[in-house]
């Protein structure tokens, strides 16, 4: 492995520092929505994202998930687009999340509850196949830049600041309060 591949311990300092605080930032940014649907949501005739309908919002976390992921696999691999993938891989997650949360006024309970446990399982399964499709993505180093214990460890990272964001936001500020 060349030296212009390889991270340095202060590269993987910052790096893991960027994780903390991305998860953290969305996780919290997840929360927030919930409460802001929770109280001013959309609602029909028979219908509502306000109240516990703001669980829609939640559906977030997955595409979250794999946005992160994907952004560590790809700077594990040295690519240089890492986090425009990450990014595009969150995004792909919060259309397939948007789109499962607009069932139900667009086709009201019964489309809901026929397409939108398979939009649901779509987003854990794109949540999983986002960073294998960056690990098999050309572009970038064949190997890992620093040790795989090492992303994984940040993987990890990612998830737990995401879901601590998530959890800190809400104490302050509950989405049914």
């Amino acid at each position: 492995m060349s030296e212009r591949t390889r991270h340095s311990p202060v590269e993987w300092i910052r790096l893991l520092g960027l994780t903390m605080s991305g998860g953290l930032l969305a996780g919290a940014a997840i929360s927030v929505l919930a409460y802001y649907v929770a109280r001013y949501g959309p609602s029909g005739d028979s219908w509502s994202f306000r109240g516990n309908g703001a669980l829609a919002v939640y559906a977030l976390i997955p595409a979250v998930l794999a946005a992160g992921w994907t952004a560590l696999v790809l700077n594990a691999r040295s690519d240089r687009r890492w986090l425009g993938f990450g990014l595009a891989a969150g995004l792909i997650g919060a259309l397939l999340a948007a789109i499962d949360a607009a069932l139900l006024p667009t086709f009201g309970p019964r489309g809901d509850m026929v397409a939108g446990p398979f939009l649901l399982f779509g987003l854990l399964g794109w949540m999983v196949l986002a960073p294998v499709l960056a690990l098999v993505r050309r572009g970038g180093t064949d190997r890992p830049s620093a040790s795989v214990a090492r992303y994984l460890g940040g993987g990890a990272v990612w998830f737990a600041a995401t879901i601590i964001g998530l959890f800190a936001a809400g104490a302050i500020a509950p989405a049914g309060s």
